[in-house]
């Protein structure tokens, strides 16, 4: 296994690097298959942009692992500390408001649906909670212990301050790897018709 450097503080410099990361891990993702499907046209383009918008507004609660050298990105976190959430307003200043102008008008039924995750996450988790809103492992340092790394700051920030964890995902793989760093299920389905199956996910402090 390839010795990794510390984790940091994601920069504005290294955001290129991390988009096309972002791009390359989510490439076969079934939500984000869903909501851009493969017949949007610049559809590279579109998911270059949605993922800049979603750093942006990670601000300084994103997180970088790189290899010793610090040249290579090998995956990305963003773990959102209790108090601070992205809303509306977040994502519409960090460029949302393009989306209408960049997806096909049929497609916009499918965001709009998606918008029940957020509605399961604010009922699930009505107190300060750290939540995972990304995390991603480029496809070639993939089982490097990568992914546990960057499951640390908010892991130990759940065990440190006594506020749980939150997050959600659209693979089993996935779902495997959160229960391993022991998060447990709280609810499963499909949001829409044709929708893929999402899973959310809850850390509670260990004792």
């Amino acid at each position: 296994m390839e010795t990794l450097s510390p984790l940091a503080v994601l920069q504005p410099t290294q955001f290129d690097a991390a988009t096309e990361l972002l791009c390359a891990a989510f490439a076969d993702d079934p939500l984000f298959n869903y909501l851009v499907p493969a017949d949007v046209g610049d559809r590279q383009g579109l998911m270059t942009y949605l993922f800049r918008m979603l750093l942006l507004c990670g601000g300084d609660h994103g997180y970088g692992l790189t290899d010793t050298n610090g040249q290579t990105l090998k995956g990305i976190a963003i773990w959102m500390p209790p108090g601070r959430s992205v809303d509306l307003v977040d994502l519409l200043l960090a460029g949302l408001y393009e989306l209408p102008f960049r997806l096909p008008l049929h497609y916009l039924p499918r965001w709009q649906a998606a918008l029940a995750l957020d509605r399961y996450h604010h009922q699930a988790m009505a107190m300060p909670h750290w939540y995972l809103m990304l995390l991603a492992v480029g496809p070639r340092y993939q089982r490097q212990g990568v992914g546990h790394q960057l499951m640390q700051p908010g892991l130990e920030g759940c065990d440190r301050t006594g506020q749980p964890c939150y997050l959600e995902t659209s693979t089993e793989g996935a779902v495997r790897f959160y229960q391993r760093h022991g998060f447990e299920i709280v609810k499963t389905g499909s949001f829409a018709e044709q929708a893929p199956s999402f899973w959310t996910m809850r850390r509670s402090i260990r004792v």
